[in-house]
Order: structure tokens, then C-alpha cells, then sequence
């Protein structure tokens, strides 16, 4: 069944392929990711390999994780990745949630506050900084729906602070500087067995950028 999958997989992938590009790269990553990081690792890829196509997705850990598994992604990135046969699991960077609010004189914990689920690992820290907090008004399941909402409506959520950079130098956000600051590891995951030089490239330069990313905070 998997040698199916992959088969029709690739073939759909094939389809109107130009005879110029030798192969395709497919990555999928959180959608947070996808703010910075992972657009910069596709100007990145179109330069240093102009003749390798991409297909860029977005997607939840489980559905990422699965498709690794099929063979259907070559790289996936991400936050809370499980450990499968055949795959690497390689940390990139860690993220750093901030509290962000639409109020500079906030004060929280407030009826406006949005929890967004941003995994396991960030619910226990959470409960720890907070234990008698009851359960927030608004749950979302992106960071990106976080935003929208807040700038929509006001209010706070926990964002990375490479996300809310931007919005908090044009003022739309405002950094709660009494709120503790989470760190949130980045992951990439990609196959054990990996020698195609084109996927080998696109790993390194995911691995660059991280580090670029990094030095950055």
C-alpha cells in the first residue's frame, strides 16, 4: 500500500514538471513557521539550487508526521514532533513565546486573554506561571488565528517573538513585560536514509537559517 501511495504521490508530483527542474523538494511546516523562517529557506533554496522546483505546505504535527512516514513529505518542520523508524528528528531553534496585547497598560490576567495551543510542552509551563488561572474565555489552535482575533477585537495571547516583532514595532502590539517568557523548540524532520544531494542541500540550509534565527533571539 505504501509503495502505491508513494507511486501515485510521485506522479502527481511529475505532472507538469519542466524538463529544466531535475527534482522537487516538498516541505511542510506550522503555519508560525511559516512567518519568516520558512519563506526565507525558500529564497534561500531558489538561489542556491535555482533548478530544484519546492512545494511548500502547512500542516499540524500529526498529519506532518504521517506523511513523513508515507514518504508523500520530504521535510517536515515543526514544534512537537513524535519519533518514528527511519526518520531524524534535529532540533533548529527555540522560540520564544512572549505575551503580547493590543493594551499597553494591560493588566492580566484580563477577560480578553487567548490561550493558543501551542503543544504540550507549553501547557505545562503554563500551568506552572499560572495555576489558579481559570480556563481563558478563548482557546485557539494557531498563532495565527491568536492575532487576527486580537488585533480584530483586543486583547493578549502568547506569541513567538519572531512572529509579533513586527506588529509590536508598528505599535498594533505591545509586549506584557511582567509576563514570563516561554522558550519553544523548532523541529525538522526528515528521512534516516536521505542521500539524495538535493534533499541533503535543502537540510543545510534549513540548518543555516536556524542558526541565523538563533543568534538573532
Amino acid at each position: 500500500a505504501k509503495t502505491l501511495v508513494l507511486t501515485v504521490e510521485q506522479a502527481r508530483h511529475d505532472v507538469g514538471l519542466p524538463s529544466r527542474y531535475r527534482a522537487t523538494v516538498r516541505l511542510g511546516g506550522r503555519i508560525a513557521l511559516w512567518e519568516g523562517f520558512l519563506p526565507n529557506w525558500v529564497g534561500w533554496m531558489r538561489q542556491s539550487a535555482p533548478d530544484v522546483s519546492i512545494r511548500s505546505e502547512i500542516g499540524f504535527e500529526e498529519d506532518l508526521m504521517r506523511r513523513l512516514v508515507e514518504g508523500t513529505l520530504d521535510i517536515g518542520v515543526m514544534y512537537t514532533p513524535s519519533h518514528a523508524p527511519g526518520l531524524i528528528v534535529e532540533h533548529l531553534f527555540d522560540e520564544t513565546l512572549v505575551m503580547v496585547s493590543t493594551d499597553p497598560n494591560t493588566r492580566w490576567p484580563g477577560d480578553d486573554y487567548i490561550y493558543v495551543e501551542w503543544g504540550p510542552g507549553f501547557y505545562a509551563k503554563h500551568q506552572e506561571a499560572y495555576p489558579d488561572l481559570a480556563r481563558p474565555p478563548q482557546v485557539v489552535n494557531i498563532g495565527w488565528l491568536g492575532v487576527q482575533l486580537i488585533l480584530a477585537n483586543g486583547g493578549s495571547c502568547f506569541l513567538p517573538i519572531r512572529m509579533a516583532r513586527s506588529l509590536i514595532h508598528s505599535g498594533q502590539l505591545h509586549q506584557v513585560a511582567s509576563a514570563p517568557e516561554f522558550p519553544h523548540p523548532a523541529y525538522m524532520v526528515f528521512p534516516r536514509e536521505a542521500d539524495s544531494e538535493v534533499l541533503q542541500q535543502a537540510v543545510e540550509g534549513l540548518r543555516e537559517l536556524a542558526q541565523k534565527e538563533q543568534a538573532q533571539g
